[in-house]
């Protein structure tokens, strides 16, 4: 195979890819030096941004097995069983199924299925989970390779006006500087009805070309299913991030939703919202507000939509929220 992308790389550490793609890209490791240093300095970039760390895994109800078949079979003995011939002996053969039979066997279909779709629907729901936490730790990955690659170490963020003021404008940055491909942007537990293979993100010069009703339609969708912090004001003048690897600060998430309250994201059933931490760690947020998380994700210390007042002060936007000027969500 040709030089291994920056892409397979990543895959090669994660295990993400194919048996026959792992043994290319191993073998080309081996006998190239220059890839064993990018090998090095990529598994450093991961390790810190938790990708490496384990999985946790989610069982279960305790004994849902064994309750199940050990109710099945009490009802099973229950059922009158058919007599047949034996040793030469006639004796009645008795093949009614009464009402009885068939109100016991339903009850061992409802309490079956009673004990098998709730597991069902919350191992899908921690699927998701998982799922979304994973597209915001690859977010998180290459949101520090373009702090890495800025003299200030700012992370992308919304200009203060023109195309570029929304919060969504992250995804085209990182997409242009071929950073981040279009499928990262989606969260499995999205109420959003779309097709997914034929959603892309615009490029930095298509947004900049967009005008009218055309450019409102792909600041709306550009943030895909996420939303991206809008940086802060100091002396007037709007300000990106900057990277200081804090376990506080809020670089990203499940997109808020201006239509409930507290701005909670729409995505999982309304249970909650993932949140990215700058440091690369994911939580789960069940309420809004939490602690200790002393900052509100969704709004500035002022209560307001829009960019923080100073640099520790962490809002995210929607897709299409501006940083300035600020706007109020009423709670009602």
């Amino acid at each position: 195979m040709t030089s291994p992308s920056r892409e397979h790389l990543l895959g090669y550490l994660l295990g993400a890819l194919s048996p026959a793609e792992h043994e290319q890209v191993e073998a080309e490791i081996e006998r190239n030096p220059a890839l064993q240093t990018e090998m090095q300095r990529l598994k450093s970039c991961v390790e810190n941004i938790g990708l490496t760390a384990e999985r946790t895994a989610f069982d279960p109800p305790p004994g849902l097995a064994e309750r199940t078949c050990r109710f099945v079979a009490d009802a099973a003995r229950r059922v009158s069983l058919p007599v047949g011939r034996f040793a030469g002996q006639d004796v009645e053969r008795e093949q009614r199924f009464t009402w009885s039979d068939f109100v016991t066997m339903a009850a061992v279909v409802v309490a079956a299925a009673s004990l098998f779709f709730p597991a069902l629907s919350f191992s899908r729901f921690q699927s998701q989970i998982a799922t979304c936490q994973k597209q915001l730790r690859l977010i998180g990955f290459r949101m520090q390779e373009y702090s890495n690659r800025q003299p200030d170490h700012s992370f992308p963020g919304p200009d203060a006006e023109g195309p570029r003021a929304a919060a969504g404008i992250v995804a085209p940055i990182l997409v242009t500087q071929g950073l981040a491909n279009s499928q990262m942007f989606f969260c499995p537990g999205s109420p959003r009805v779309r097709d997914v293979s034929n959603f892309r993100v615009p490029k930095l010069e298509e947004l900049d070309r967009a005008t009218g009703k055309d450019l409102i339609a792909l600041q709306s969708a550009m943030g895909g299913d996420f939303g991206f912090n809008m940086g802060y004001v100091d002396g007037g003048q709007l300000r990106r991030a900057t990277n200081h690897f804090r376990g506080e600060y809020v670089l990203a998430g499940d997109a808020p939703s201006n239509s409930r309250p507290r701005r909670a994201s729409a995505n999982h059933a309304d249970r909650g919202q993932n949140v990215l931490f700058e440091d690369g760690h994911v939580h789960f947020l069940r309420q809004l507000p939490v602690t200790p998380l002393l900052d509100d994700p969704f709004h500035n210390r002022e209560g307001y939509v829009a960019a923080g007042l100073d640099p520790d002060d962490a809002v995210l936007g929607a897709s299409e929220d501006s940083p300035v000027p600020v706007k109020l969500i009423s709670d009602r």
